[in-house]
């Protein structure tokens, strides 16, 4: 299917590691963004909560998500976010139709 694709990441820092982890993110947004496929890609942080950080993200479809993932900025992120993260949910989300 061929659909623009939501997907929501929420990234929790380990106890003491949310600024580490913070600009780790933040380097992903701008070079993401350049990205063909990508319509949408802001990062957030949880009020409740400041150790917690949710990417809102909007992709023309799961091929442009793909091409994402094989990205040297995202791998680089992941791999230097590893060690930071107490946990990480990662949701993919179609639209209900007919709203």
């Amino acid at each position: 299917m061929n659909h623009e694709i939501r997907v929501v990441a929420i990234l929790h820092a380990k106890p003491g590691k949310a600024a580490e982890l913070e600009a780790h993110l933040r380097a992903c947004v701008v070079p993401s963004r350049a990205e063909a496929g990508c319509r949408e890609y802001v990062l957030h942080v949880d009020e409740a909560d400041p150790e917690r950080f949710v990417f809102v993200e909007r992709w023309i479809d799961h091929a442009a998500i793909e091409h994402h993932r094989n990205t040297g900025h995202y791998r680089a992120m992941g791999a230097a976010i590893g060690d930071l993260l107490s946990e990480r949910q990662v949701l993919l989300l179609d639209e209900v139709p007919g709203q």
